[in-house]
């Protein structure tokens, strides 16, 4: 199915409060990548662009999101104070997941914070549907998902603060472990 008939059958379906979100101050130009619907979006402030590959999720989202393609942003070098990708790069490819990471580096200001989170290789959901890729699966949604290690990350991004966030999530009375590994990235005047 993908991303765009995902939001075309469900519609809205991320809801409710953004959290965790870092200080963000009021004059900083913010990219949210794979916005969705805007759940995110409409809480980083007045100065924040969205951007997602489903039209149908930019409608959703509203007028601070516009369509693209993670892996050829449509924006100049070195324009954005922050960006968060969080959720979006473990739905591609080893090679789309490269040319995404050295998109969002181009786009960040020397100085500026980049916030990626994904899933883990912990999370409970690893290992189901078909494996297309090592660590990613395809599951009958027709979403592909990867799961990251954090010696993965290095490489995509650069010398970074890497951590995990776990919890359980109950499901029909059993309790299951969701993992994400989150990084930190702040763009040195030199890359």
């Amino acid at each position: 199915m993908g991303w765009q008939t995902d939001y075309e059958l469900r519609g809205p379906r991320w809801g409710g409060a953004s959290y965790l979100l870092p200080e963000i101050p009021d004059t900083a130009l913010v990219l949210e990548t794979g916005c969705g619907n805007g759940k995110t979006l409409r809480s980083l402030g007045p100065n924040a662009i969205g951007i997602d590959i489903s039209p149908t999720a930019v409608n959703l989202a509203g007028a601070s999101a516009i369509v693209g393609d993670i892996c050829y942003l449509p924006f100049r070098d070195a324009v954005f104070d922050i960006i968060f990708c969080w959720h979006v790069l473990g739905h591609l490819q080893a090679a789309g997941r490269k040319t995404a990471a050295d998109e969002l580096l181009r786009v960040l200001k020397p100085g500026g914070f980049l916030y990626f989170k994904d899933f883990s290789r912990n999370d409970y959901r690893y290992g189901k549907g078909t494996e297309v890729e090592p660590d990613s699966f395809l599951r009958g949604d027709g979403i592909m998902t990867h799961y990251f290690e954090r010696e993965e990350l290095a490489p995509l991004f650069g010398p970074s603060v890497i951590s995990t966030a776990s919890w359980n999530l109950r499901i029909k009375g059993v309790d299951n472990l969701r993992e994400e590994i989150l990084l930190s990235h702040k763009k040195a005047h030199t890359e």
